[in-house]
């Protein structure tokens, strides 16, 4: 199996989930919308935003679960480290965007959807740009938020698979904790963030660190990944 194939394999299991998560926390949203309109007005985020924090959990997870998931089963088949290395980067890309895409539609048709039965509702922190470089810019934004998540994830999965869940959680939750912590710093997240008031205020500056962190972490992975021992 080539790496394209093997990446779009990986990519479309992992976008299957993606869905459930998906369309699970759209059912949350609503039912609060609804709350909202008929029994209490609340203070409402619109659903970008309701989304971005368990959406970057959900891609930590889906990091961590690539190892045990496709890495174990993959290496057993007699796929290399080196094509799975390359397959799960292109994976991770693919699903950062195809998430942010699914998140950002499932917004728009919230609102058309709120539009159309006229309900009066204020959206706070909204994140419904109205001109199109001011929505490229959000959307690259959380697509690298949730691709440095992944990697994340991956990390601390390799790191389970080399060590333990013991030893591996020692080693490479705090480790995780940091790198996340570091995110938040680039894209000044409030979520898991030890410093929410401290940002860089400046998007080319965030998408240049983030590249380079970025490219920190699949160091770490590809050396993780040439060291780990394959449990048959």
């Amino acid at each position: 199996m080539n790496t394209k194939k093997l990446g779009l394999g990986i990519f479309r299991e992992q976008f299957k989930w993606s869905l459930w998560y998906a369309f699970t926390i759209l059912l949350i949203y609503i039912a609060v919308l609804l709350y909202q309109v008929y029994v209490e007005a609340i203070e409402f985020t619109d659903f970008s935003m309701f989304s971005n924090g368990s959406s970057s959990i959900f891609m930590l997870i889906i990091g961590i679960l690539s190892t045990y998931s496709f890495f174990d089963y993959f290496a057993k088949q007699g796929i290399t480290r080196r094509n799975f290395f390359k397959a799960t980067i292109g994976a991770s890309v693919l699903l950062a965007i195809a998430i942010s895409i699914t998140i950002f539609l499932m917004n728009g048709l919230l609102h058309l959807l709120v539009q159309n039965a006229g309900w009066d509702i204020t959206w706070t922190n909204e994140v419904s740009p109205t001109g199109f470089f001011s929505f490229i810019e959000v959307f690259i934004s959380y697509t690298l938020i949730h691709a440095l998540y992944y990697l994340i994830g991956w990390m601390i999965g390799l790191g389970y698979y080399r060590l333990g869940w013991v030893l591996g959680t020692l080693a490479f939750v705090p480790l995780a904790l940091i790198f996340v912590n570091i995110t938040g710093l680039l894209w000044g997240l409030s979520h898991i963030n030890f410093f929410p008031h401290l940002s860089l205020q400046s998007f080319p500056l965030s998408i240049v660190l983030s590249i380079v962190f970025a490219g920190i972490l699949l160091y770490i992975n590809h050396r993780l990944i040439k060291e780990i021992t394959v449990v048959m």
